[in-house]
C-alpha cells in the first residue's frame, strides 16, 4: 500500500514537471500576445489623438486667421470711413474758408465804396462851406477893416483932443507910464496920466518917479518935482512926511 502511494506520488510529480513548462510557454505566448495587442491600442489611441491635435490645431489656426482677416476688413473699413470724414471735413472747412474769404472781401469793398461815397460827401460839403466861408471871411475882413479905420479915427481923435486938454492943462509933467503915457502931478499933488478918453487916471508908481525911501511898514516915500516927499496911504491919497524921516 505505501509502495502504493510513493509511486502514485512520484508519477504525480513528473507528470506536475512535464506540464508546467507548457502552461509557462502557453502563459508567455498569451502575455506576448496582450502586450501587442496592448502596444497597438496605444499606438492606435496615440494617432487617433494626434489626429485629433492636428485637427484642433487646424481648426484653431483657421479660426484665427478668420478672425485676424476680420480684423483687418473692420480696420480697413473704419480707416476708410475715417479717410472720408477727414475728406469732408477738410472739404467743408475749405469752403467755409472761401465763403468766410468772399463775405470778407465783399464787405471790404463795400467799405470801402462807402467811405469813398462818404469822402466825395464831405468834399462837396467842405467845398460849399469853404465857399461859405470864403465869402463870410471877406465880409468879415471888410467890415474889420471898416471898423478898424473907424476905431482909428476915434483913437486919433481922442489922442488929439487928450493933447489938446493936456496943453490946455496947467499941471506939470513929472514923468511916463510904463506905455508912455505923460503923468501929470494935479492941483492936489496927485499923479495921473489921460486915457484915450481924455480921462484922468491916477497912479502911484510911474517912469521917472524919484523913490527916496521907505516908511515903516514898507511903502515907497517919493519926492515931488517941487520937493516934498510923500508917500500913498491905502486909500490912494499922499501923506506927506518930512525929508529927513
Amino acid at each position: 500500500m505505501k509502495k502504493c502511494i510513493m509511486v502514485l506520488t512520484l508519477a504525480g510529480v513528473f507528470l506536475a514537471a512535464q506540464i508546467q513548462p507548457v502552461a509557462l510557454a502557453q502563459d508567455q505566448t498569451e502575455i506576448k500576445s496582450k502586450a501587442e495587442t496592448a502596444k497597438e491600442k496605444a499606438e492606435a489611441k496615440a494617432e487617433k489623438a494626434k489626429e485629433k491635435a492636428e485637427a484642433k490645431a487646424k481648426a484653431t489656426k483657421e479660426k484665427a486667421e478668420a478672425k485676424a482677416e476680420k480684423t483687418k476688413e473692420k480696420a480697413e473699413a473704419k480707416a476708410g470711413k475715417t479717410k472720408e470724414k477727414a475728406e469732408a471735413k477738410v472739404k467743408e472747412t475749405k469752403e467755409k474758408g472761401e465763403a468766410k474769404a468772399t463775405k470778407t472781401a465783399k464787405e471790404s469793398k463795400e467799405k470801402i465804396t462807402k467811405e469813398k461815397e462818404n469822402a466825395t460827401d464831405k468834399l462837396k460839403s467842405a467845398t460849399k462851406s469853404g465857399e461859405k466861408t470864403e465869402a463870410k471871411a471877406e465880409s468879415e475882413a471888410k467890415e474889420t477893416k471898416e471898423s478898424g479905420k473907424t476905431t482909428l479915427n476915434e483913437k486919433m481923435k481922442t489922442a488929439t483932443e487928450a493933447k489938446e486938454m493936456a496943453k490946455e492943462s496947467k499941471d506939470e509933467a513929472v514923468g511916463k507910464t510904463a506905455d508912455g503915457k505923460t503923468v501929470f502931478e494935479g492941483a492936489k499933488n496927485g499923479h495921473y496920466y489921460l486915457n484915450d478918453k481924455g480921462d484922468k487916471t491916477y497912479v502911484k508908481d510911474f517912469v521917472g518917479a524919484k523913490i527916496v525911501g521907505q516908511t515903516k511898514k514898507g511903502q515907497n516915500i517919493y519926492e515931488g518935482p517941487r520937493g516934498g516927499h510923500f508917500y500913498y496911504t491905502e486909500s490912494g491919497n499922499k501923506e506927506y512926511v518930512k525929508k529927513d524921516k
